[in-house]
C-alpha cells in the first residue's frame, strides 16, 4: 500500500526541486558582504514609518542556529561566551544502527529522520497519556487543494485514516508503526518536498531499543511540538520535559552528527538555546539543560547551563534580527521549516 500511495504522489510537478523557487535572497550576496553588513552599524536616522511596516519578517530559529557567525554576529558572540566553558555529556544509551537498505534505495534520509521523530512523539504521548496532534498533518487534509493530495485522493484518504490511529491515546508507537510512517510523510507533503517513490523501513530491533531509551527517562510531564518561537524567532522544539529540559531528535550515522567531523560542536546547541529563549519569553521558566538524542548511533548529548543571562541575549536578537529584516526584506522565511533541521542535516548524510 505504501508503495502505490508513494508512486501515484509523484508527478512531474514533484519532480521538480520546489525549493529552488524559494532561494533565499543571500545566495546574491558574497559572505564578505554580508559578514560587512551585519556588523555595520545602523543608522538610527533611516527608519520611519514606511519602512518600519516593509520589515516584518521573522527568521526561523534554524536560519540563526545555521548562519550566526555570519548574518547574526552578536547572538554568536552571546552564545559561545555562554557555552565556552561547559562540557558536552555523551551518554551511550542504546545499540548503535545502520539505515535500512531501502532508505538507500529510495534517498529517503529525511523522510526516515522525520519517521524516527514522528515515532519519538508518538510513545512519549502514549506514556504521558496526553494529546496528540500534529497541526501541518491536519492542514493537508483539511486543505488538500493546496497540496498533491487535492490530486490524489487516495494518498489523503490514508493520511486521513492513519492520523486517526496516530492520535488515538490507546495505540502505542510500536504497535502502529506503519500508521506513524504515513502520518510522517505529511510533513513533507505540507513543504513540497519529494516524498520517497517506494516505502523504506526501519529495522525493528532499532524501534524497540528508542522505546526502551524513552522508557528509561524519568520525567513528569511531556510537552510535543511546543511552539517556542518570539517576536524575534519562529521555532518548534521537538520536546520539553518538565519544563526544565528542551530535547530534539537528530537522526544521523556519525557520532558528531556532522559528516566529516570526529567531535561534537558545541554550536548544534545553539538552536536549542534559542528554544530556551522563546520558552522563557512564553512562561518565565528557565531551562538551563538541552538534550540531543540521536537514535540511529543510541547516543545522547547533553548541555547543562549554569545560567542564561536573557536580557543579554535578547539584547543581542533584537540588534542582529533587525540588521537581518533591513538585508533581506523579501525573505520567505514563514513559508520554511522550523521542526528540525532534519532536510540540511540529512542531505549531508547522503553525500
Amino acid at each position: 500500500m505504501f508503495r502505490s500511495l508513494a508512486v501515484s504522489f509523484m508527478s512531474k510537478k514533484m519532480d521538480k526541486n520546489l525549493n529552488e523557487e524559494s532561494k533565499d535572497a543571500m545566495e546574491m550576496e558574497s559572505k564578505k558582504d554580508i559578514e560587512k553588513e551585519a556588523t555595520r552599524e545602523p543608522d538610527d536616522e533611516s527608519d520611519d514609518d514606511e519602512e518600519e511596516g516593509r520589515f516584518r519578517i521573522v527568521p526561523n530559529a534554524t536560519t540563526i542556529s545555521h548562519d550566526h557567525p555570519h548574518l547574526f554576529p552578536k547572538v554568536y558572540k552571546f552564545y559561545f561566551n555562554l557555552v565556552k566553558d561547559i562540557e558536552i555529556e555523551i551518554n551511550r544509551v542504546g545499540p548503535r544502527f545502520r539505515y535500512h537498505p531501502s532508505v538507500y534505495l529510495y534517498q529517503a534520509h529525511s523522510c526516515y529522520s522525520l519517521y524516527l521523530n514522528y515515532f519519538v512523539r508518538k510513545h512519549l504521548a502514549t506514556k504521558h497519556d496526553v494529546e496528540l496532534m500534529d497541526r501541518r498533518t491536519e492542514v493537508v487534509i483539511e486543505e488538500p487543494d493546496r497540496f498533491e493530495t487535492g490530486k490524489n485522493p487516495r494518498l489523503k484518504a490514508a493520511i486521513e485514516k492513519h492520523y486517526k490511529i496516530f492520535t488515538d491515546r490507546n495505540t502505542k508507537a510500536i504497535d502502529v508503526h506503519y500508521s506513524v510512517k504515513v502520518v510522517s510523510l505529511s510533513h513533507s507533503i505540507f513543504f513540497h518536498y519529494t516524498i520517497p517513490k517506494g516505502e523504506f523501513h526501519a529495522y525493528y530491533d532499532n524501534l524497540l531499543a528508542i522505546v526502551k531509551y524513552l522508557d528509561s527517562l524519568v520525567y513528569n510531564t511531556v510537552e510535543i511540538n511546543p511552539c517556542t518561537g518570539c517576536e524575534y524567532f519562529n521555532g518548534d522544539a521537538n520536546i520539553i520535559f518538565d519544563g526544565e529540559v528542551v530535547f530534539q531528535i537528530k537522526t544521523s550515522r556519525h557520532y558528531s552528527l556532522i559528516p566529516g567531523d570526529r567531535s561534537i560542536r558545541k554550536e548544534i546547541f545553539s538552536q536549542l538555546a534559542l528554544y530556551s529563549f522563546g520558552y522563557y519569553k512564553r512562561t518565565g521558566k528557565k531551562i538551563l539543560k538541552l538534550v540531543i538524542y540521536n537514535p540511529l548511533f543510541g547516543c545522547e548529548y547533553v548541555m547543562q547551563l549554569n545560567d542564561i543571562d536573557y536580557e543579554l541575549f535578547e539584547e543581542a536578537l533584537d540588534r542582529d534580527v533587525t540588521l537581518f529584516q533591513l538585508l533581506f526584506p523579501m525573505s520567505s522565511e514563514s513559508d520554511s521549516d522550523d521542526s528540525d533541521d532534519t532536510k540540511k542535516s540529512e542531505e549531508k548524510e547522503i553525500k
